[in-house]
C-alpha cells in the first residue's frame, strides 16, 4: 500500500551521458544502467530553463532530476538541449505588425522567428503574461504561444503598438 509519497531522486550530471541512438532516439546511461529511450522535462520552463531537468523513461515514469546542465559532457548538454529545444518550441516576435479589437476581441499579427503569426485573445490580462522585467509570453484561446524576449528591442512602431494596450 502506498502511502502517497514521493522521492525525488537527483541525478549527478556529472555520472550521467545522454546521446542519441542509431534510430536518434535520445538515450542515457547512469550508474551503468542504460535507459534507451528517455524524455526530457523542464521543472520550471518559463524562468529556470536549464535547471530541474525531469528525466523519465518511455512510459513517462520519472527517473530521476537533473539540478543543472552545467555538470554536464560537452557531448550531452549538447544533446540534452537539443531535446529541450525541440520539445519547448517557442516562437520570438521579430515584429508587431497590428493589434486590433473586432467584437470585444483583440486579434494580434506577428512577424515570429518561424513566420508570421495570427492570435485571437478575449482579453489581455490572461493572455500577454509577464515572465521578467522585459519579457512577455503571448497566448490565444487555441492555445497557441510566442514570446517577446525584450520588448524594449522591438522597432519602435511594434513597441508603440504594444504600449498602447499594456
Amino acid at each position: 500500500m502506498s502511502n502517497g509519497s514521493y522521492e525525488i531522486m537527483v541525478l549527478d550530471s556529472g555520472s550521467v551521458s545522454f546521446r542519441r541512438t542509431e534510430g536518434g532516439m535520445l538515450s542515457m546511461e547512469s550508474g551503468g544502467t542504460l535507459y534507451p529511450e528517455v524524455l526530457l522535462y523542464r521543472g520550471f520552463p518559463l524562468s529556470r530553463q536549464d535547471e530541474y531537468i525531469s528525466v523519465r523513461d518511455r512510459e513517462g515514469l520519472e527517473i530521476g532530476i537533473l539540478a543543472g546542465l552545467t555538470e554536464l559532457d560537452d557531448m550531452s548538454r549538447a544533446e540534452v538541449e537539443k531535446e529541450l529545444k525541440l520539445r519547448y518550441l517557442l516562437p520570438q516576435v521579430q515584429q508587431i505588425v497590428s493589434i486590433k479589437q473586432h467584437s470585444g476581441m483583440w486579434v494580434w499579427q506577428l512577424q515570429t522567428s518561424l513566420g508570421p503569426i495570427k492570435l485571437t485573445m478575449r482579453n489581455l490580462h490572461e493572455h500577454v503574461q509577464p515572465i521578467a522585467r522585459k519579457r512577455l509570453l503571448l497566448s490565444d484561446m487555441d492555445g497557441n504561444r510566442c514570446e517577446i524576449h525584450d520588448y524594449t528591442a522591438l522597432d519602435p512602431q511594434s513597441r508603440k503598438q504594444l504600449m498602447r494596450v499594456l
